[in-house]
């Protein structure tokens, strides 16, 4: 991880998190603890090498380019940003996404499914961690019906950001077309991924500010707005986290993030990716 801060000019405002919290921890294994650390809110995110091995990430890579569910963003900018399964957030309605979510489950899981150490698996290890607490980890549901677990994606591009700065947490827990669904009722909202693409470049922007109303409002910014302008982000420290395929990440989205730009060449940052929080004390969610 590499921190920096730039100059003084104008920028969000915010809460600014103590030195102790605003960090990653990496580890060379699978720490369910540190894990549940990011998402209790003890640590800001946590980076965890190589854990999905080398053939995993090519079958499920291949599974994703051949997959008749491949498709490319509607409307997008570029000409290099394409998915397996949808975004609640980004969908036009919650029943909408729940339908979505039926149809898409069982090729997700297939894609992502086999031999070997697998997001599926790894999801099954957090699982048994958890019950051994007492705890439940389940996908989210809305009214008996379930979430999608996961979805894919990969972009890519030579010279801007793969993603713009910006954070999830408060445009989710405000979205009023998924309003009542108990994704926006999780005390923290991580963001988890699995990279199984990425050759170099797209490493992982992390801010330390977790912006307010009055600097939203300032930039104009309305719920689902969507990106900081680089030039409010001024002066604010920074964290930047490499990513290779292999491995797996967990942060609090409530935090300002974007993705560097990959490394030219038609080059794709390709991650399976969920969100997850804890409901209350016995329950652990994640969705796409």
């Amino acid at each position: 991880m590499v921190r920096n801060s730039g100059s003084d000019r104008f920028r969000l405002t915010g809460q600014i998190h103590p030195v102790d919290y605003f960090r990653f921890v990496e580890r060379d294994e699978m720490d369910w603890q540190v894990w549940t650390d990011v998402l209790r809110g003890r640590v800001a995110g946590a980076v965890f090498r190589g854990i999905l091995p080398p053939d995993v990430c090519e079958r499920i890579r291949r599974n994703f380019w051949s997959s008749p569910m491949l498709r490319t963003k509607e409307h997008s900018t570029r000409d290099a940003d394409y998915s397996c399964g949808h975004h609640l957030f980004s969908a036009p309605s919650l029943d909408w996404y729940l339908d979505e979510a039926d149809r898409a489950r069982p090729v997700l899981e297939a894609l992502c499914g086999g031999p070997g150490r697998t997001p599926l698996s790894l999801l099954d290890e957090y699982r048994r961690y958890l019950a051994n607490q007492g705890i439940r980890l389940r996908v989210a549901e809305h009214q008996g019906r379930r979430a999608a677990p996961f979805r894919l994606r990969s972009r890519g591009d030579d010279d801007t950001l793969v993603l713009s700065p910006h954070d999830d947490a408060e445009a989710i827990r405000h979205a009023h077309h998924i309003e009542g669904c108990e994704v926006q009722r999780v005390s923290r909202l991580c963001n988890a991924l699995m990279c199984v693409e990425n050759d170099s470049g797209g490493e992982l922007l992390y801010w330390n500010i977790s912006p307010d109303r009055e600097s939203r409002d300032a930039l104009g910014m309305s719920t689902d707005s969507y990106g900081y302008p680089i030039a409010s982000l001024s002066g604010i420290e920074q964290l930047t986290v490499p990513v290779h395929a292999g491995d797996v990440y967990l942060f609090d989205t409530a935090n300002v993030h974007a993705v560097a730009p990959c490394g030219g060449g038609r080059i794709f940052r390709t991650t399976v990716n969920l969100l997850t929080g804890e409901l209350d004390e016995e329950t652990t969610v994640y969705w796409s």
